[in-house]
C-alpha cells in the first residue's frame, strides 16, 4: 500500500512539473511572438543568402564562406550605387509624400461634402457628427507612417544581421537544434527542414521577382496617367506585394488619395493601373514563377494572416505567407501523401469505401 501511495505522489509530482514547464514554455512563446517571428524572416534571408552563396560557388569554384562575402560585398555595391543615385531624390519624395497625403485626404473629403449623394452618405454613417473630426485626425496621422518606418529600418538590420550569422555558419546552428531532438526523430526533422527550405527559396525568389515586377510597372503606368510622386508610389506597391491579399489594397491607397485629389477621372486611370498590374501578376507572373513550388492556397494564406494579425500585429500579417509556405513544407513530409477525389456533391455524393 505504501508502494503504491509513493508511486501516485510520484506521477502527480510529475504531472504537476510537467504542466509547469509548458505553461512557462507556452507564457515566454507568448511573450516573445514578436522576437519569433523576426527570428523565422532571419531564418528566410539566411536561405536566400545560402541560396546565392551556394550559386557562387558552383560557378566560381571557391570556397563557401569566400562566395558569402562576394554576394554580400556585391550587394552592399549595388544598394550603394543605388542610394547615391536614387537615394535624395526618394527622400524628398518621401518627405512629400508625408505632406500631400493628409492635403489629398483633405480634398477629397471636401469633394464628397460638395455633393449632395457625399453629404447624405456622411449622414447616414454611424456618428456621423463625429465622422469629419475622426478623419481629420486620421489624415493628420497618415505622416506617421512614414515616420515609423525608422522602427521598420531597425528590424530589418536585425534580421540583416541574424540572417548573415545563419547563413556563415548554417551547420553549427543546425545541429544545435538536432541535439535536442531524440535520435529516432532525427532523421524525419532532417526531411522536414529540407523541404521547408525547398519552398521557401522558391517562395522568396518569385516574391523578390513579383516585387520588382510591380514596382516597376506601377512607377512607370503612374507616370503615363500622371500622378505625382510616381516612383515613390512605385516603391511602397513593391513592398506591399510581398504581403498576399492586404498589401495590394494597402499600395492602393496612398496612390488614389493624390489621384482623386487632382480629379476623378485621375482617380479612375489610376485604379486601372493598379488593376492591371496585380492582376499580370496574380494571375500571369506569380503562377509561372510558383511552378517549382506548392502553391499557397489564398484561403489558407488569408486565414494565416488573420490568426496571426492577432497574435504579432503587423508583423504577423507580413510573415504569415511565408509561415503557411513553411507549414505545407513539413506537412508535405509529415503527413502520407492522400489521393486526389473529387469534391462530393448533394448531386453526386461519394459512396463509402
Amino acid at each position: 500500500m505504501h508502494d503504491v501511495d509513493d508511486k501516485f505522489k510520484s506521477r502527480v509530482s510529475f504531472m504537476l512539473v510537467a504542466i509547469t514547464v509548458l505553461a512557462l514554455t507556452i507564457g515566454l512563446v507568448w511573450m516573445g511572438r514578436v522576437i519569433f517571428l523576426l527570428l523565422f524572416a532571419s531564418i528566410i534571408g539566411a536561405i536566400l543568402f545560402t541560396t546565392a552563396s551556394d550559386w557562387l560557388h558552383t560557378r566560381l569554384k571557391i570556397k563557401q564562406g569566400h562566395a558569402l562575402a562576394l554576394f554580400l560585398l556585391a550587394s552592399f555595391g549595388v544598394v550603394a550605387l543605388v542610394v547615391w543615385m536614387l537615394g535624395p531624390n526618394v527622400v524628398d519624395q518621401f518627405a512629400d509624400l508625408e505632406v500631400q497625403l493628409p492635403l489629398a485626404a483633405h480634398s477629397l473629403l471636401k469633394q464628397i461634402q460638395s455633393h449632395q449623394w457625399g453629404i447624405w452618405l456622411l449622414r447616414q454613417s454611424p456618428g456621423s457628427s463625429q465622422l469629419s473630426d475622426g478623419f481629420s485626425f486620421a489624415i493628420t496621422r497618415i505622416g506617421g507612417i512614414v515616420v515609423s518606418s525608422a522602427t521598420i529600418l531597425a528590424g530589418l538590420v536585425i534580421v540583416f544581421s541574424l540572417s548573415v550569422y545563419f547563413s556563415a555558419e548554417p551547420g553549427m546552428y543546425y545541429n544545435g537544434l538536432r541535439r535536442v531532438v531524440p535520435e529516432e526523430h532525427r532523421e524525419k526533422l532532417d526531411a522536414c527542414a529540407a523541404s521547408m527550405a525547398q519552398i521557401l527559396r522558391w517562395w522568396v525568389l518569385t516574391k523578390l521577382l513579383s516585387m520588382t515586377m510591380v514596382g516597376v510597372l506601377i512607377s512607370i503606368g503612374l507616370a503615363i496617367v500622371g500622378v505625382p510622386l510616381a516612383g515613390t508610389l512605385g516603391i511602397i506597391a513593391a513592398l506591399m506585394t510581398f504581403i498576399p491579399n492586404v498589401g495590394p489594397l494597402i499600395s492602393v491607397i496612398p496612390a488614389a488619395l493624390l489621384a482623386l485629389a487632382i480629379s476623378p477621372t485621375e482617380g479612375l486611370l489610376t485604379l486601372l493601373v493598379f488593376a492591371i498590374v496585380f492582376t499580370l501578376e496574380g494571375y500571369v507572373v506569380t503562377p509561372l514563377l510558383e511552378r517549382n513550388i506548392v502553391r499557397l492556397p489564398p484561403a489558407l494564406t488569408l486565414t494565416m494572416q488573420l490568426l496571426l494579425a492577432v497574435v504579432a500585429g503587423p508583423v504577423g500579417v507580413a510573415l504569415a505567407a511565408p509561415v503557411a509556405a513553411a507549414i505545407l513544407g513539413a506537412l508535405s513530409v509529415l503527413l502520407p501523401k492522400a489521393p486526389e477525389v473529387a469534391m462530393p456533391t448533394a448531386r453526386n455524393p461519394r459512396k463509402p469505401a
